[in-house]
């Protein structure tokens, strides 16, 4: 499929360094990694590489005869993986999903940097996240949905129209009106009635946070559930983005002892970024999942990640820094913000962000 139509010019030049088109990440991928080793974990249905980036060793001494669903049920989550046994934890990025939300694609970028140079995409030294990432096992996946951002005209989302960027994610019908959200939510996989293809798709029309993860319509999805089970990470931040500052979701249809420690790992990004005066949501409460306005929320594609590999699974809403957001940002302070998560990954990792599976 063809890129969609640019409406706007960005009234805020998008830096040399802000890197998230497709091509620049297939580049990055072939040209720039040494000390990492890059897999491709499955082909979207635009016929494109979905890659990953692996830095650590795994350690299948620790793993048991068990998948998780059944250790649990035996009562005995080591059966699936003893996770107190490995030497490091495993942290997974995932970013991307939504075509449209580069913000997390450049951060993920940026924390591959970091571990091939200890400098990320500025060129800044960045030892210490350097020094924390060698600690665990890190899993970068920079593009999940290469199809939705190869459609993307827009390199970045600061100062343009919070409306321009939902009819680039969201699509619109042939008419020329815009799906919104969540109504673009209501027509699953998107065809039939489709002007734009917005970037939440893949060329086949599949929103992967809502894919039928028991008979998965998307080879990625298929591909990211198997890696949650054979990998089984420690923590997984789901990168997304929003017009609103920074927020950190709960998770939803998973044990209250997991969704009270994503309460505290947000505790620990939010005072990171209040030691750096960037603006975020409030912390994610602890409540039941069929409470929200009357309804039933969805089992999304992050509780589906949860019961295939237990762990902390949680979803980052990055700014976008579009010209209605209830926040100013900039792209340096958005790449930032994406700096201080991942310091704050790495420390609850450790930590054993799992510890109660």
């Amino acid at each position: 499929m063809e890129k969609l139509d640019r409406r706007y010019e960005n009234p805020t030049p998008v830096p040399d360094w802000w890197t998230s088109q497709f091509e620049q990440i297939e580049a990055i991928l072939e040209n720039e990694i040494e000390r990492g080793e890059v897999r491709v974990l499955a082909t979207s249905p635009g016929g494109r590489p979905v890659h990953a980036v692996f830095y650590g060793e795994a350690e299948p001494a620790c793993r048991g005869k068990a998948n998780f669903n059944s250790a649990v049920a035996g009562r005995q989550p080591s059966a699936f993986v003893d996770r107190a046994a490995r030497k490091r934890p495993v942290v997974l990025l995932n970013a991307g999903v939504h075509g449209q939300e580069m913000e997390g694609m450049v951060g993920v970028l940026s924390a591959i940097r970091i571990m091939e140079t200890g400098r990320d995409v500025q060129g800044r030294p960045q030892e210490a996240l350097r020094r924390a990432f060698d600690t665990v096992r890190l899993i970068a996946i920079p593009c999940a949905n290469p199809d939705g951002r190869f459609r993307v005209p827009y390199d970045g989302w600061v100062g343009l129209p919070s409306e321009e960027m939902h009819r680039v994610g969201q699509g619109t019908r042939r008419d020329g009106s815009l799906y919104g959200w969540p109504g673009c939510k209501v027509v699953h996989p998107m065809v039939g009635d489709v002007g734009d293809l917005g970037g939440y798709f893949d060329d086949a029309g599949v929103n992967m946070m809502h894919d039928e993860v028991f008979d998965p319509m998307s080879e990625t999805t298929a591909a990211l559930l198997r890696l949650m089970a054979t990998d089984a990470p420690d923590i997984v931040v789901n990168l997304h983005s929003h017009e609103n500052p920074p927020s950190i979701h709960q998770l939803s249809y998973g044990p209250k002892s997991v969704k009270e420690r994503i309460v505290a790992y947000a505790e620990r990004v939010y005072a990171g970024l209040d030691r750096a005066g960037i603006p975020h949501m409030g912390v994610p409460e602890v409540v039941h999942d069929d409470i929200r306005e009357g309804m039933m929320k969805s089992f999304n594609f992050g509780s589906a990640m949860f019961h295939a590999g237990g762990g902390l699974v949680s979803t980052y809403e990055s700014a976008h820094g579009v010209s209605d957001g209830l926040e100013p940002f900039d792209y340096e302070r958005i790449l930032e913000a994406h700096h201080i998560l991942f310091g704050a990954v790495v420390e609850t990792a450790r930590e054993g962000a799992s510890a109660a599976l």
